[in-house]
């Protein structure tokens, strides 16, 4: 059979030249994606920080981008043979690199290897608290067992509640006590019959139709006494909080361990959050170190309380930090404690010592005295706070029934047992 000799078609340009014109039309188009890849990345900032949740690791992502982009400039460089192109992508990586690993030092060195408190609020983005030690029905759970008397226990379903962070475990293991699993562990809509949340929020639940993702509108919540901000705004929606003491705790200021400090005075806190003590040797304290007060956020219940306790004296303005909006913005914010050396900041007992175990801190005492539990009870330490269910309008049904147990002895011994110190209060009669 005669083989015939097929020819291809010249294509008229010579393969050096083809080549070249390949190269170029590859350069182009990898311009083109490098620049969409650039405008698509500043458009999708506010995301990229929405999820990542702060400038420093916004930052991260950028050079993590443009050296993804360096590496590929470099293999593509390689590959249509343009030594400008895989010196431009070098150069772009090892940028990248040096920018991140710089920044990364610059934050462990000014912030990173300080132990911190966070605000309460902040522990689930900080993983200070393993909130799931505390729900209720969960073997194994941190919550003391009750055997609650029949009369108390809740015979309608289950209220709606919501707690303060600090005073969820009492919220928990009454729950535990006087409810059913099937309600408040099992169910689609656990997290609606019991849920935590910040106390600058936290009584808009009881009277508000708030409406979002979530239907936190609640029968009674457990936290610290409104601030008269927190009651005015209430009355404008004609509601009155009806409050029912049920636990007691300390108001704690602390330091760090290395701080030569044991003891302030009801004055020098004053002195210390007005501004006037620059340093610590100005407040009496014989510690080289300038004076770093933190504070918590305004309505807070620790911000509350401490303004309580300063009266008319003013407190200088606090210090701040860049913080995550909601849609990606970044705005200031009050900082969370770090422990530095001349810091000082404060907190509850039970939420700084049991809840987050903030690490090298050191509680003072007040006035001469220490935030013991029987310093607490006795009322000796100078700033016992009172926790408490609040409601807003007629308590009925199982409302009712909760109020009456958690001032029971029953419902004392709980809050004890939790790590509170209950309070002097007369049993609630029940229905």
């Amino acid at each position: 059979m005669e083989k015939k000799n097929i020819q291809k078609p010249d294509s008229g340009i010579p393969p050096s030249r083809s080549g070249c014109r390949a190269g170029r039309i590859a350069g182009r188009i990898f311009l083109v994606l490098a620049a969409g890849a650039g405008l698509a990345f500043v458009w999708g900032i506010g995301s990229i920080l929405l999820v990542f949740g702060s400038l420093l690791r916004g930052l991260h992502v950028l050079c993590l981008l443009i050296a993804c982009l360096g590496l590929f400039a470099v293999v593509f460089g390689w590959a249509v043979r343009r030594r400008w192109l895989r010196r431009l992508g070098a150069v772009a990586f090892a940028g990248a690199l040096a920018v991140s690993v710089t920044a990364e030092i610059r934050r462990w060195w000014t912030d990173g290897r300080f132990d911190r408190v966070p605000e309460e609020g902040q522990e689930w983005a900080t993983g200070t608290v393993d909130w799931d030690r505390y729900k209720p029905f969960i073997k194994g759970n941190r919550l003391p067992k009750c055997d609650a008397p029949e009369e108390f226990r809740f015979c309608d379903g289950g209220p709606k509640l919501r707690a303060a962070f600090a005073l969820y475990p009492i919220a928990a293991a009454a729950v535990q006590a006087l409810g059913t699993k099937e309600t408040y562990a099992e169910a689609k809509d656990a997290w609606d019959h019991l849920s935590y949340g910040g106390s600058d929020d936290l009584f808009e639940w009881l009277y508000k139709e708030i409406r979002c993702q979530w239907d936190w509108r609640c029968d009674a919540v457990f936290g610290l006494a409104p601030s008269e901000e927190q009651v005015a705004a209430a009355a404008t929606n004609g509601v009155a909080f009806d409050l029912t003491p049920v636990a007691r705790d300390a108001f704690v200021f602390f330091v760090h361990a290395d701080n030569p400090a044991t003891n302030l005075t009801s004055q020098q806190v004053r002195d210390i959050y007005s501004g006037k003590a620059k340093t610590w040797r100005d407040a009496g304290v014989a510690f080289d170190a300038p004076l770093l007060p933190f504070q918590r956020n305004k309505n807070s219940g620790s911000q509350t309380t401490l303004e309580r306790i300063m009266g008319d004296t003013p407190i200088m303005p606090p210090m701040e930090e860049d913080r995550l909006g909601g849609m990606g913005d970044i705005f200031r914010d009050v900082a969370d404690y770090r422990n530095r050396r001349g810091a000082i900041g404060f907190s509850f007992r039970y939420y700084a010592t049991e809840l987050v175990n903030a690490g090298k801190i050191r509680l003072l005492s007040l006035d001469g005295v220490a935030p013991t539990v029987e310093n607490i009870r006795s009322g000796a330490y100078p700033f016992v706070t009172e926790s408490y269910l609040i409601t807003a309008g007629e308590r009925t049904g199982d409302v009712r029934r909760l109020a009456a147990f958690l001032t029971s002895p029953e419902g004392c011994a709980l809050v004890e047992a939790v790590g509170y110190v209950a309070p002097d209060a007369p049993a609630a009669e029940s229905e």
